[in-house]
């Protein structure tokens, strides 16, 4: 028979009986402080101890992750060649080193939009000198305040103007009369735009991360999210809650080859305070509260723990004490021992 994946609702329900365990845990710790075992009490019984197994990541349910930008701008270029031919060297989608040739410009409109860089650049020069001595006047009103404004606004246009065209000139370079090339000036993925008003987007290595929706029980515990052998830290949480989850963002990957878009299953982990990996069998329940059986010498007692998380047939838990050697058997038998000693 085939084994579904739990649903999406499903996981949300989980995370969420697993996150209001700890609400009774220290309730619970005082309650249960006297359910000790002698050792000489079950003599008869096979309790398979085994030492408890410290846990430096606890692992949650896996979700569904992507491979896309952060939140925030992406450095688009714009399109200032009016009807020029462009060849474009690279696909969408490909990732890019510095210097890589992204495509090759051609057309009367480049050879018009570097005359026009000439132009604007004499203009800035000549603009610039008469700032000084403009504002010279200005301050001892020897022009009116109309004209230094007027001539405020034309310089600081002008400027903005040729700020932008010097961001076009740091990957746009002249190789003819009416050619010129559009080069990478720094490692990222090309996506070529559909709109005739920009050349296309560069995705930076910087912007690229892995992002998931984490159960909001799980999500502000969560460092780590985990891809097969890889481990990524979570550098953004989102503070919006969507249908009970909460999207995270993981740092930036390195030498990976995956496409954008690229869907991953990913274990989100998170570095959790005497947490345990246990056997789910060393599991029982005293007065609504998950307990395990704690054998400390000739003595064992019930430690109230909270439920993290399932993996298969081991429980990650989180205890009120540190553990030593756990009963991984019998339990069922120890548990009826202390409810009798409970109602005694």
């Amino acid at each position: 028979m085939k084994r579904r994946n739990p649903s999406r609702r499903a996981n949300i329900l989980i995370a969420n009986i697993l996150g209001l365990a700890l609400l009774g845990v220290a309730t619970a710790t005082n309650a249960l402080a006297a359910q000790s075992i002698a050792a000489d009490q079950i003599s008869n019984y096979e309790l398979r101890p085994q030492t408890a197994e410290k846990a430096e990541m606890v692992a949650f349910a896996p979700v569904t992750a992507r491979y896309q930008t952060t939140p925030g701008s992406v450095l688009t270029l714009p399109n200032p060649f009016d009807n020029a031919a462009v060849d474009y060297t690279v696909v969408d989608g490909q990732a890019l080193e510095s210097g890589t040739l992204i495509a090759q410009l051609s057309g009367s409109s480049v050879e018009h939009f570097f005359h026009r860089v000439d132009i604007l650049q004499e203009q800035y020069n000549v603009a610039s000198k008469q700032y000084q001595s403009k504002k010279r006047l200005y301050e001892n009103n020897a022009i009116a305040t109309d004209k230094w404004q007027q001539f405020l606004t034309q310089y600081i246009n002008l400027s903005d103007t040729l700020h932008d065209i010097n961001v076009i000139l740091k990957w746009v370079t002249q190789t003819g009369e009416q050619s010129a090339k559009l080069l990478a000036t720094e490692p990222g993925v090309w996506r070529t735009s559909d709109n005739s008003q920009q050349l296309g987007s560069l995705l930076t290595q910087e912007r690229l991360a892995v992002v998931a929706e984490i159960p909001i029980a799980q999500a502000k515990r969560i460092t780590h999210l985990q891809i097969n052998n890889l481990q990524l830290a979570v550098r953004q949480r989102e503070q919006i809650v969507r249908n009970g989850f909460v999207r995270v963002w993981s740092e930036s990957p390195r030498q990976v080859d995956w496409a954008i878009d690229q869907r991953f299953t990913v274990a989100p982990l998170a570095a959790i305070d005497n947490a345990y990996r246990v056997p789910a069998s060393a599991i029982a329940t005293l007065k609504d509260q998950a307990v395990v059986f704690n054998i400390e010498n000739t003595v064992i007692n019930a430690v109230p723990v909270e439920l993290l998380s399932l993996h298969g047939s081991y429980y990650f838990v989180q205890s009120t004490i540190p553990l030593d050697n756990i009963a991984t058997h019998s339990v069922a038998a120890l548990k009826i021992i202390a409810e009798e000693r409970e109602a005694q």
